[in-house]
């Protein structure tokens, strides 16, 4: 049972990493259920019980019929599933929020929604394991720095932009160049090892922002884990993005 604070989010997190890697996930499978359980999470905080103190949010996870079987349930007064709007249309593509429902399909096997009474909205998540199993990346806090290309502003982004602290990080160093007039930024991303629904919406709020005052913001170096993740979302075909950062810089006009 967890506090309905962004904190619960993180631990939540931790806590089914741990167990999906002690009963073989591998990689790429414990990845996906990380970003499931911290979207789950992240809706029973935020969206549930509305960040009130005196509800909870209760996690359990259990090993059945060969799946992991993780169930989120929190005490709020619950929502519709079939009236969340879908993220691939093209007039959602940019919106801020609104993906945590889909990334959490895209991540598991299974997923059942459904309505407890007056105890809240459970959200049922299954995964099944595969036969091959490898180290997990080092996980590290949100850290970023820029540096100036001829016009261009190049932010360096490494660990992990998500929900909190890392995509405080990310929406204040955009503020911060904006504010300062530099409005041609190159994001780095080579050294991103996870994000989520939050960071995504982050990258989102600053692609609009700049692009709508006459700037141009780009992504250079994307990991497989963040490309898969943008083109899942269709935000892919909204973000140019390179892999050479002179050729990047030489883009902007």
């Amino acid at each position: 049972m967890l506090e309905s604070s962004l904190e619960s989010v993180s631990l939540a997190e931790k806590l089914l990493l741990q167990f999906s890697e002690e009963i073989g996930f591998s990689e790429k499978e414990r990845d996906e259920i990380s970003l499931a359980v911290r979207e789950a999470v992240a809706n029973a905080v935020l969206h549930g019980n509305r960040g009130d103190a005196s509800k909870k949010v209760i996690v359990q996870a259990e090993i059945r019929n060969a799946g992991l079987v993780i169930s989120v349930r929190d005490e709020g007064e619950g929502f519709d599933p079939g009236t969340l709007p879908d993220p691939l249309r093209a007039e959602n593509l940019l919106q801020r929020s609104g993906r945590g429902v889909f990334l959490v399909k895209c991540c598991m096997d299974e997923l059942t929604m459904r309505r407890r009474g007056a105890r809240g909205m459970e959200v049922i998540m299954v995964k099944y394991p595969s036969k091959i199993v490898s180290r997990e990346d080092s996980k590290m806090s949100m850290q970023a720095a820029s540096r100036q290309v001829d016009q261009v502003t190049v932010l360096d982004l490494s660990g992990r932009i998500t929900l909190g602290e890392g995509s405080s990080i990310l929406r204040e160093s955009l503020r911060d160049l904006v504010g300062r007039g530099q409005n041609k930024i190159l994001l780095n991303l080579a050294d991103v090892s996870y994000i989520d629904s939050s960071g995504i919406g982050e990258l989102v709020s600053g692609y609009t922002t700049i692009t709508g005052q006459g700037g141009q913001l780009k992504l250079l170096n994307l990991t497989k884990k963040v490309h898969d993740l943008l083109q899942i979302t269709k935000l892919i075909t909204v973000f140019e993005f390179f892999d050479d950062e002179v050729k990047a810089i030489q883009s902007f006009t």
